[in-house]
């Protein structure tokens, strides 16, 4: 994204203008969300208290026998919520996979579908500001994760988490509640919460936000 926007950083953040190069990224991103969704494989959790999750999980194709590689957990927005197991594959999840990003960054990539929001919003009354809360159906994708930490090759040190809107909110709720579980995250447009900041902040996170948004505003971020 750097590479076709220019930057003005101030007081740590930095400011994205568009430019003449918009073109060439709307082609590159119709290019990653053609990626076809049988390059994940297809299953369902079922977790310790009966709920059952269904997810996606991409596995990069050239692995060596004893390299652990990191995984990275991508979290949709509320428009992907149900229960067919395809619409969670946007650009995100897709992103990751591609090609050029796989030789580069070899990951296990894991996209699971809420069936209800994975997190709410509410008012906070002392600052005035919307924020987030998850819903139980998250603790099911922390208990699907720490299987498949116990069967494929993960790097325990190396687990991301993204996500965009809701699923940028549910980022941010989960470095909360499991910051022993991920090294780092990236929340997209997402409304935070604010009752682990202490913890929050000795995790490295990329807040990624347009000043424009109507739907889920800046100002909490």
């Amino acid at each position: 994204m750097t590479s076709c926007l220019s930057q003005d950083e101030q007081f740590g953040q930095v400011v994205f203008e568009e430019n003449e190069r918009t073109q060439e990224t709307k082609e590159e991103i119709l290019k990653i969300k053609s990626l076809s969704n049988n390059i994940f494989d297809s299953a369902t959790f079922i977790s310790a208290e009966l709920e059952g999750i269904k997810y996606r999980l991409f596995e990069p194709p050239q692995q060596k026998s004893n390299e652990p590689y990191p995984l990275v957990i991508v979290y949709h927005g509320s428009g992907s919520i149900g229960l067919d197991n395809q619409s969670q594959l946007g650009l995100f999840q897709k992103l990751f996979v591609s090609p050029d990003i796989q030789e580069n960054y070899p990951a296990y990539v894991l996209a699971p579908q809420f069936s209800t929001r994975s997190s709410d919003y509410f008012m906070d009354t002392v600052r005035n500001l919307l924020c987030s809360t998850s819903r139980p159906c998250l603790n099911s994708v922390f208990e699907l994760i720490d299987s498949l930490k116990l069967s494929l090759n993960i790097d325990s040190n190396r687990i991301y988490v993204v996500g965009y809107s809701m699923g940028a909110s549910t980022v941010i709720n989960s470095l909360s509640e499991r910051p022993d579980l991920f090294a780092a995250g990236i929340s997209i447009s997402g409304i935070p919460q604010f009752d682990n900041t202490q913890g929050l902040s000795e995790i490295p996170i990329w807040l990624i936000h347009g000043t424009s948004d109507t739907v889920n505003p800046i100002d909490s971020d």
